[in-house]
């Protein structure tokens, strides 16, 4: 059997005791990496990929964690990881940045919310 470090995919593996679930549980002896093999918890630079190209579309979190078959917790880690990576000002100038930030918001929409104000009052003219 090949076993290789999933890390820096190294051969220079010894075994290191087991896991409290019982697995067996190896080290690298070039970086002290400890993994255990056919695990699922270490995921492919390929499906990274995809998944920050899913992230840059209209796609909601749960949509990204049922077609790549990951779960929310690691899915929102890792976008919180892949966001705080992007600049602060997209490459705007400070001219443009200044004008967004005069922007005032003028109504906000509140669907459905006016129906359930004031129904305990029997009579409120309305119906």
């Amino acid at each position: 059997m090949y076993i290789y470090c999933p890390s820096c995919h190294s051969t220079n593996i010894k075994k290191n005791s087991h896991t409290y679930y019982g697995k067996q549980n190896h080290r690298c002896n070039c970086f002290g990496r400890q993994f255990v093999l056919n695990n699922n918890h270490t995921k492919s630079e390929r499906l990274k990929s995809l998944i920050k190209n899913s992230l840059k579309e209209r796609i909601s979190l749960r949509g990204i964690c049922r077609i790549f078959d990951v779960s929310l917790t690691w899915l929102q880690s890792f976008a919180h990881l892949f966001w705080e990576q992007t600049p602060d000002d997209l490459g705007l100038n400070p001219a443009v940045i200044k004008k967004i930030k005069r922007l005032q918001v003028f109504g906000i929409q509140a669907d459905e919310l006016w129906s359930f104000v004031q129904k305990k009052r029997i009579n409120d003219g309305f119906g």
